[in-house]
């Protein structure tokens, strides 16, 4: 309780603007007018949102075993509204984490191999820098001729995406080592795979952290833009099919649903990597997740 009150009062101001917003939204709701199509208020307040619109979503659940299909005559139920919530976010948080990890790895294995190897450097650098400067957007019907509309070309976009952000944080980590930390240790008669395991890993570490910070909303964004123009199924797919019959409200209810699965992604985060950093001085832990 002492904990929760210290945030309150600490973000007393952002908690207030965060309630003004929220009301006005409620307000506008309110306000607006409704649209012709489905009776679907333009901007759906919280009660459209969290009632219909959310019974609605049962429209996306296609197993007959486990809740009736409305696509196949049954009626719309909550249990297969939360069926079809919680099977197509699996689905996204499978393809986020698959493709996050992937790029992560790859990416922070060649922005070393060119950080420490002047012939990888020339091999690598530019067509990788070359790369990264491509709109991220526009290259996913490109991954969809290459790799159809699946679950791997879903994969391979966002570790692409990731990917490119990792390598270049990767390269500026290593080049922000002071020399000094390498020329002792070889002095003293490391080999360079203990220089790499003992320096040059621990140095960079916490510059990595601070890149998932923004590596994170990336990923989210490609993982949606992936579903949203080519794979059917999933969050950002849910968002195209409410689009198509301007259900405004399941439209809203899927755009909450991602805040609070990003939100908490960031702090799962922020746990993980001030488990990891612990060992660093406490004020330049937090700023490495921050």
């Amino acid at each position: 309780m002492k904990a929760l009150r210290r945030y309150v009062v600490e973000r007393k101001v952002s908690l207030l603007t965060i309630l003004a917003l929220l009301l006005a939204w409620q307000a506008a709701g309110y306000l607006s007018p409704t649209s012709a199509l489905r009776g679907s208020p333009l901007v759906p307040p919280f009660e459209f949102i969290f009632g219909p619109a959310l019974l609605g979503m049962s429209d996306y659940w296609q197993y007959e075993a486990l809740a009736p299909v409305p696509s196949l005559g049954g009626e719309q139920t909550w249990r297969g509204a939360f069926l079809a919530l919680g099977y197509h976010s699996a689905l996204t948080l499978w393809r986020l984490v698959s493709g996050f990890v992937i790029g992560a790895v790859i990416g922070t294995i060649l922005g070393l191999l060119v950080a420490r190897s002047s012939i990888t450097r020339g091999l690598f650098a530019l067509p990788l820098h070359l790369l990264r400067m491509i709109p991220l957007l526009a290259t996913i019907p490109l991954f969809q001729f290459w790799f159809g509309a699946t679950n791997m070309s879903a994969i391979i976009f966002v570790a692409y995406g990731v990917g490119v952000v990792y390598f270049v944080g990767t390269i500026n980590a290593v080049s922000n080592i002071p020399p000094r930390y390498i020329e002792y240790a070889r002095t003293l008669g490391a080999s360079e795979w203990r220089i790499f395991r003992s320096i040059i890993f621990p140095a960079i570490l916490p510059e990595l952290f601070s890149s998932v910070m923004l590596t994170l909303g990336l990923a989210w964004s490609a993982v949606i833009g992936a579903e949203y123009i080519g794979v059917n199924s999933g969050i950002g797919r849910m968002i195209i099919w409410a689009e198509f019959f301007s259900n405004t409200g399941r439209m809203a209810l899927v755009t909450i649903l991602l805040m609070v699965y990003a939100g908490l992604s960031y702090f799962l985060f922020r746990r993980i990597a001030a488990r990891i950093l612990s060992w660093m001085p406490s004020s330049a832990s937090r700023s490495a997740v921050l």
